[in-house]
């Protein structure tokens, strides 16, 4: 049974890398910048959060699903969102509910 992630998760990784696998089998880094709460919808177990990871410019990564690796929480499947491209880095979004 896989575990289910909690804000809790990830908010002491805030800042850390995460190394992401694409497609073309292309190894890149992605930094957590923000895990923030959303809140709980009605009926709800737990509470919805949203993940904000930065990435180079030189790559966009498309909408889709990307087995990632971070060295405290291991292998992860994450829903990634292209939201926004800044100076310094492409914005991704993860919505967890």
């Amino acid at each position: 049974m896989l575990k289910t992630l909690t804000l809790s998760d990830f908010s002491p990784v805030v800042g850390s890398s995460f190394q992401v696998r694409t497609e073309l089998d292309v190894s890149l880094q992605l930094e957590l910048l923000e895990a923030v709460e959303l809140g709980a919808a009605s009926g709800a177990r737990s509470s919805s959060f949203s993940l904000l990871f930065k990435g180079a410019n030189d790559i966009i990564l498309s909408q889709r699903i990307y087995p990632m690796r971070h060295p405290d929480l291991g292998e992860l499947s994450i829903f990634l969102v292209p939201v926004s491209r800044e100076a310094d880095g492409m914005r991704y979004e993860a919505i967890f509910n």
